[in-house]
């Protein structure tokens, strides 16, 4: 495979046109000497997700990253997946392949199915609905922001939330009527097309977004292609109440060329998901407002792929579904007093039909409800307190009551931010943990995985907010954990809860400077874990620098670093990639613009496993123009 592989590599670099490579170095230079970007990126001064309403960032006790989607589109950065590669505490990788594979997200070193993903207020992930291949395909077309809420999280959000939460947020149409198309292309045979239009009319606003992207990446079969949409409408009935939808979804097809394996050969993958919400704000009064959200989230997956090589291929086919209620309301008793109160229903089917190994196949529905209860006290204007609890019913499984207590401080006189909390999780058995799965007996009477974890953290504002740098450690014990018990063939293993106490803990950093009146701005994150739950990599890093060369160019660079890490199969060897990126604003009408991912070319490989090797990309160049108007 080495060798196809380089071959590939030597076509490609064949097929780039010197000048474009020039341009790039030159554009990077120019940026190192002058200095680069519009105006340097500004923390939001708001969250939602950390105590879901509105509460200013100061006033947050838990570590929360909040990114701009129109910052990192501007940076060159178009996936979800890349997106998350700038958040401390972190991890965003794909472990079966390039770009469209199936991707996975690991909080403060959990796992995946630790973390809990919610769109438009909605959550779409839980015990039985993964969302590796949401992640691993989605890009950043319609959004608007990325929160990332780490540490646990059960009191507000309930199960599947003992690394954290990240909340995806569409575009609200604003102002007059406006759109843009961007065209890209470059290496791989890649096309990347999106089409963009909102505003506002009246009382009514719109936000449509629609995109096509293909890629052939760079091994034999191992074609990417995406159909994706977007649609926010808002409508105001009265100064009162605001109601309005949201709808999300895409058609995917990856090829996987399962290189390696004992079993090896290649993958058909088919995704589709589709996602909707309807949902009404209402202010009843100066002391209570309230929201309620309905929504459906639907996702279909086929695989086929012949068995040890031989026709005719077999297939593997899901179909998770969600029905969903929220109902949360906001109390401001007065400047001191805010209570966030609320209700929710989910009602979620699972089914499976596969014949790889015989014709196997089943069908689950789960029915949960849960109330929550948070209370923010304003101590003065520099201190908080926050605490709060949920209860959870499951149907097939049991209750679970939840906490978390946290508080932020801000010392006015050195402009500096102390945070700390406290709080507990728990993921529930899935429906594969308690009925089995093909050769996976079932694991009657399972409980949940509990844990506790806690964080502290400061940050430093220095100059007027010109450089800002922060630190947190954090701890999360985890009990009960859901552990397989292989048994020798042909008798099936079986799920247990392991006994003891397993531990996660480590350091986030990150800093932001503003150069030159704020036309270089550079962000880091940076992420140390001391224990995870698998051999992850004990450092990862992210770096954004981005400059306004003149009131036409701005360019830069994004630089990410893994160090090696196993991820439950063999150890990979450390990697690091460096992106340069640029936008030539022509007129008001077009804009230019220009990437190169994987620089340097760096050989690496995302997992390997069993004989499968999963390598990235090798160095691309990728461009296009964007019409305004």
């Amino acid at each position: 495979m080495a060798a196809t592989k380089s071959a590939l590599r030597a076509g490609l670099n064949d097929r780039i046109p010197g000048s474009l490579l020039v341009l790039s170095l030159g554009i990077a230079s120019a940026t190192a000497i002058h200095s680069a970007e519009e105006v340097a990126e500004k923390l939001p001064d708001t969250t939602i997700i950390a105590n879901r309403t509105e509460t200013d960032i100061t006033k947050v006790g838990s570590a929360v990253s909040i990114l701009d989607i129109n910052t990192l589109q501007q940076e060159g950065v178009r996936t979800l997946d890349d997106a998350l590669k700038f958040a401390p505490g972190v991890i965003s990788e794909s472990l079966g392949g390039q770009r469209g594979s199936s991707s996975s997200l690991f909080l403060r070193g959990t796992k995946t199915n630790h973390a809990h993903l919610i769109v438009d207020g909605m959550r779409i992930s839980d015990a039985n609905m993964t969302f590796g291949g949401f992640l691993g395909s989605s890009n950043l077309n319609g959004l608007s922001r990325i929160e990332v809420l780490r540490g646990p999280q059960g009191a507000l959000y309930g199960g599947d939330s003992i690394g954290g939460i990240m909340g995806l947020y569409s575009t609200k149409g604003k102002g007059d009527s406006n759109g843009n198309l961007r065209v890209e292309g470059g290496s791989f045979n890649t096309w990347n097309t999106q089409l963009a239009m909102q505003g506002e009319s009246g009382d009514f606003a719109y936000s449509l977004n629609l995109g096509h992207e293909r890629t052939e990446n760079e091994l034999p079969h191992n074609a990417f292609e995406m159909f994706s949409y977007a649609l926010r409408l808002d409508y105001t009935v009265n100064p009162c109440l605001n109601v309005g939808l949201t709808l999300r979804g895409a058609d995917t097809t990856f090829q996987a060329p399962h290189y390696g394996g004992l079993y090896s050969s290649p993958l058909d993958d088919e995704l589709e998901y589709t996602l909707g919400t309807l949902f009404a704000d209402y202010e009843v009064n100066q002391l209570w407002s309230t929201k309620l959200t309905v929504g459906m989230y639907d996702q279909k997956y086929h695989s086929q792929s012949p068995v040890f090589g031989f026709n005719p291929a077999s297939s593997y086919d899901t179909e998770a579904t969600k029905y969903a209620v929220y109902w949360d309301n906001t109390l401001k008793w007065n400047d001191c007093h805010t209570t966030v109160i609320g209700a929710v229903y989910e009602n979620s089917d699972f089914s499976y039909l596969s014949d790889y190994y015989g014709l196997t196949g089943d069908t689950r529905t789960r029915d949960q409800y849960g109330f929550y209860l948070n209370h923010i006290w304003d101590v003065s204007e520099d201190f908080n307190i926050t605490g709060g609890a949920r209860w959870e019913d499951y149907d097939d499984y049991g209750d679970e009551v939840t906490w978390r207590v946290s508080s932020a401080y801000t010392v006015d006189q050195t402009d500096t931010t102390i945070r700390a909390s406290i709080g507990r999780g728990f993921r529930s058995p899935s429906f594969v943990d308690l009925y089995g799965f093909g050769g996976q007996a079932p694991s009657p009477g399972l409980e949940a995985e509990t844990s506790l974890g806690w964080d502290f953290g400061i940050e430093q504002s220095l100059c007027d907010g010109q450089y800002r740098i922060g630190l947190t450690y954090f701890e999360n014990s985890i009990e009960d954990a859901i552990s397989y018990v292989p048994q020798p063939y042909p008798t099936p293993g079986y799920n247990i809860n392991a006994s003891g106490t397993t531990k996660t803990n480590g350091v986030e950093a990150s800093a932001e400077a503003n150069f030159l009146q704020e036309r270089l701005g550079i962000r880091l994150s940076y992420t140390w874990l001391q224990r995870a739950l698998a051999e992850m990599p004990e450092h990862s890093l992210g770096l954004r620098i981005h400059g306004k060369i003149s009131d036409q160019l701005n360019a830069g660079l994004t630089a990410t670093y893994l160090d090696d890490r196993a991820f439950f199969g063999d150890v990979v060897d450390a990697y690091a990639l460096i992106n340069l990126y640029s936008n030539y604003k022509v007129n008001d009408t077009v804009t230019l613009n220009l990437r190169v991912e994987n620089l340097l070319d760096e050989d690496y490989e995302f997992a390997r496993g069993s004989g499968d090797i999963y390598p990235g990309r090798g160095r691309g160049i990728f461009g296009g123009a964007t019409i305004h108007w």
